[in-house]
């Protein structure tokens, strides 16, 4: 009993380490496939969180703490929202487009080995606009990051909760439909919600809507925790949870679903 014991935990560990190899080969191609594009992404992002901090603290008179702590955070949560809810769904919807989702879906790996390994990359490529949003920041407005272990967590959390929200759209939608969702995302996000000024000011009824969704309650975990500043809520946290499930489920099920 015990050799046989023995012999299914041998299986057991060798089929664990038979998948991890697969999904680091899904990731290896993944980045190949990525190679020219991350770069580029490198450069928008830093240029889009210079905008931010940059560009509109000059229509802002008042560069008050609170000013500068919501342009600071708001310039890290937009440069996620656009890798994850703009970027990725326009180059997954592209692969669709040319057959490689179809052609990924023959490899013999899940199909939620297929949805990480390509997480896994878009989480690389959503960095350098953290790191240039933080970096501006401390230029601008010479604050001083709370750099701990939680804050890392939130933004591990925030990056996975834009991905797999814009894998979601890519998988759900068709090309021209996807893309008027991450228009309206990004400009949502850009001009309409509280992400980059206080929440009171605007009418109390949207405040439930924002609040709902992802966008303002990922930004608030990212301001308490990155620049300690405002109260850390479970209530934000399990929103951008929820939503990062949602957004997973509904594109492995787009990603199994028959054809």
């Amino acid at each position: 009993m015990e050799t046989k014991n023995n012999v299914i935990l041998h299986h057991g560990g060798d089929g664990v380490l038979f998948n991890l190899k697969k999904l680091w080969g899904l990731i290896r191609w993944s980045l190949i496939r990525h190679k020219y594009l991350l770069p580029t992404f490198s450069i928008v992002q830093a240029a889009f969180a210079l905008a931010i901090v940059y560009g509109l603290a000059l229509l802002i008179p008042d560069e008050s703490q609170t000013t500068a702590m919501y342009l600071s955070s708001g310039a890290i949560s937009l440069g996620i929202i656009a890798v994850g809810c703009v970027l990725a769904p326009q180059i997954v919807s592209t692969a669709k487009q040319e057959g490689i989702t179809k052609y990924q879906r023959t490899l013999p790996v899940t199909r939620s080995a297929l949805l990480f390994a390509d997480i896994a990359i878009w989480c690389v490529a959503s960095l350098p606009g953290v790191f240039m949003g933080c970096l501006a920041a401390i230029l601008r407005f010479d604050i001083t990051l709370d750099i701990t272990l939680l804050s890392f967590l939130i933004i591990v959390i925030a990056q996975l909760t834009m991905i797999c929200i814009g894998f979601a759209i890519a998988y759900a939608f068709p090309p021209n439909v996807m893309a008027l969702v991450t228009q309206l995302i990004m400009l949502g996000g850009l001009l309409f919600s509280p992400i980059t000024y206080p929440i009171d000011r605007l009418p109390e009824w949207t405040t439930y809507i924002y609040q709902s969704m992802p966008f303002v309650p990922i930004t608030n975990l990212l301001r308490s925790t990155l620049f300690n500043y405002g109260l850390f809520s479970l209530i934000d946290l399990v929103v951008a949870i929820l939503w990062a499930i949602l957004g997973f489920s509904l594109s492995l099920f787009a990603l199994s679903r028959r054809e």
